[in-house]
């Protein structure tokens, strides 16, 4: 497959591949050797291949800065596939040989023009034995190791004001001719410990806004080693092997994505033999193998992993060629079945293809099928998702179940900085959802259905308890995302602070509980143009999928049309500016009595419609207001 698809890779080039850039996703996720990642990123870096691509208007730009205390030259080729596969197109800016330090602490003169979103900056113990005049003098090491992660967090600092973004680094594995050098136990067990300790000050800096830390050792275990061989390091200078800078290109991929809004939300489980051994529908419930000893424990752990990774906001989905009824009473009934079916938002248990099953659930949640992974046993089924849905994560189980959690764990879709208390309790509010899906369908019209949830929306000002959930609604919200803008936590404190911006948050609770925080605002104040001074501008707006067309955007609106006008603003702008999903939000401000074209819109303030009566607004909180 590896090198069939590296072969269409070449052929696509040739013959033009923007008439086929569909294929290259796909092409580029199935290729399983390192050494032919970095080929195809090479073949799909070049200038022209990348124009022709932007120009599809299918993958999302990033910027992305690259720096390093050794050689790493096939990091940006390895970056360059592993993005390419999620849809991410990268320009990557890069420094010179072990530069980190000086390009950060200069004022960063080759990546402040770039404008990273994300710096991986990958460091070895270059970083340490470079200040070490004797790496036998054990004490002159500790004092180095001791020292690092004061300097890093300096270098953190002065990284904050330029270039910016999110900054990735990494623990520092300690080499084996390092480390085997010393020969006596006493003085190799001091200087390890001086390292493990350098290591958790490096891994405490994740504390920092905008910062990632990657564990080495867990990247080493899955590449099988972090370190060149000795060949390529003498050779080419390489510190790292091929297949560590492969994996952390995979890792800062997901960063990236985490970073851009992109990470998964959604696991969709097959049941037979995925969630549990047998076949439900021939052998009978008490047959299932579930829990106990092998095999069943290896089902009961991809059923924990699950549930684990739905108390921290995954929606847990059922997509499995079964008979409802049986499959339901199965997982409601069998004594050791670790989900029960209050675990899943939706359930599709029937004999339809699991492709148009899959679009059916996210069309309940209302969710893209690109925030979906996909977790089934059998390898065709696993090919006709690729191949009808390939906007679908698939995950590669092993034929042994006894791999199913370690492989769906391992490839980390669904990564994210930090969670909030509304990515904790996300199931229960989907849900809820579907009480109030079940209360549309017996209303007798829309507006009695909108009276009868009752909602109430209550606009919180930014601070320090809401910040992360208004920085990730700004983050992940594709659809309901006005102009397309995502900012980062550390810009979003720093415009605050500065005066530069106000941002908000919007609550909203209904008759069937809580909502969380669903909706985000920012506004500035209009100072310059010959019309413009003293207008409010909405310079974004992102409201959650969950309570769309409930008229709680059109309330957000009239409450900042009223909070300008009381304010003694002339007028409110807003701004619609095209993504690859907000499109059906186009005429969103027209609708709501701005005037004006090519997605900028102006709302004069003379005559404001009313505020939606079934949309209650809470008081005590806060109120929209210019910076």
């Amino acid at each position: 497959m590896t090198g069939d698809a590296l072969t269409e890779l070449r052929a696509l080039k040739r013959a033009g591949i923007a008439d086929s850039a569909e294929r290259v996703p796909g092409l580029l996720r199935s290729l399983d050797d390192a050494l032919d990642r970095e080929a195809a990123g090479m073949l799909l870096g070049g200038r022209a291949v990348r124009t022709a691509l932007a120009a599809t208007g299918r993958y999302t730009p990033v910027a992305l800065g690259l720096l390093a205390s050794s050689t790493v030259d096939p990091l940006p080729h390895l970056l360059t596939a592993a993005l390419l596969a999620e849809g991410v197109q990268p320009e990557t800016g890069t420094t010179g040989f072990n530069q980190w330090r000086f390009e950060i602490l200069s004022g960063a003169p080759n990546l402040k023009e770039l404008a990273p979103a994300v710096t991986a900056c990958l460091l070895d113990d270059t970083a340490v034995f470079e200040k070490v005049a004797d790496p036998l003098d054990a004490a002159e090491v500790e004092a180095r190791c001791a020292a690092l992660p004061t300097e890093l967090d300096a270098w953190l600092t002065a990284f904050e004001g330029a270039p910016g973004g999110v900054a990735v680094l990494n623990t520092l594995p300690l080499s084996a001719l390092r480390r085997d050098r010393y020969v006596d136990y006493a003085t190799k067990a001091r200087v390890e410990a001086a390292w493990h300790r350098m290591n958790a000050g490096i891994l405490d800096l994740a504390g920092r806004p905008n910062v990632v830390v990657l564990a080495t050792d867990g990247l080493a275990a899955r590449a099988g080693s972090a370190a060149a061989t000795d060949r390529m390091r003498h050779i080419a200078g390489h510190a790292w092997s091929q297949e560590f800078l492969d994996a952390y290109a995979r890792e800062v991929t997901r960063v990236v994505l985490a970073r851009l809004g992109r990470a998964r939300k959604c696991l969709v489980l097959d049941l037979d033999h995925t969630l549990w051994g047998g076949i439900v529908g021939d052998d009978g419930i008490p047959a299932l193998k579930i829990g106990g000893s092998f095999p069943g424990s290896a089902h009961a752990e991809l059923q924990a992993l699950a549930k684990d990774l739905s108390r921290q906001g995954v929606l847990l989905t059922v997509c499995s060629k079964n008979d409802d009824a049986v499959a339901r009473e199965a997982v409601a009934t069998h004594p050791d079945m670790v989900l029960g079916p209050d675990d899943f938002s939706a359930f599709r248990a029937n004999w339809d293809p699991k492709p148009g099953n899959a679009a059916s659930i996210a069309a309940e949640l209302n969710i893209g099928t690109d925030s979906m992974v996909f977790v089934d046993d059998n390898p065709a089924e696993r090919g006709l998702m690729e191949a009808q849905r390939p906007e679908v994560a698939v995950v590669a189980l092993p034929d042994d179940p006894a791999g199913y959690a370690s492989a769906v764990a391992r490839a980390g879709l669904f990564n994210q900085f930090a969670l909030t208390d509304e990515d904790r309790v996300r199931g229960s509010l989907y849900r809820a959802r579907a009480q109030r899906d079940e209360l549309r369908q017996t209303a007798v019209s829309v507006e009695d259905y909108l009276r009868e949830l009752a909602s109430e929306i209550t606009v919180e000002e930014y601070g320090t308890l809401n910040g992360a959930r208004i920085t990730q609604l700004f983050g992940k919200t594709n659809q309901f995302n006005l102009t397309g803008i995502r900012y980062g936590a550390d810009e979003v404190a720093r415009r605050v602070e500065t005066g530069q911006a106000a941002f908000f948050g919007v609550r909203a609770t209904d008759a069937f509980g809580d909502n969380g925080l669903v909706g985000a605002l920012a506004l500035v104040r209009e100072t310059g143009g010959p019309d413009g001074d003293g207008d409010w501008a909405i310079e974004n707006f992102v409201l959650s999928c969950r309570v769309f067309s409930r008229s709680i955007e059109q309330a957000v609106v009239g409450l900042v049309l009223r909070a300008a006008r009381d304010a003694g603003a002339s007028g409110v702008r807003g701004r619609h500016v095209p993504t690859a999903k907000n499109g059906r939000f186009a005429d969103f401000y027209p609708s709501l009595g701005f005037t004006g074209q090519d997605g900028d819109f102006r709302h004069d303030l003379t005559q404001l419609a009313e505020l939606p009566d079934w949309v209650a607004i809470g008081t005590g909180e806060g109120k929209f207001h210019a910076p």
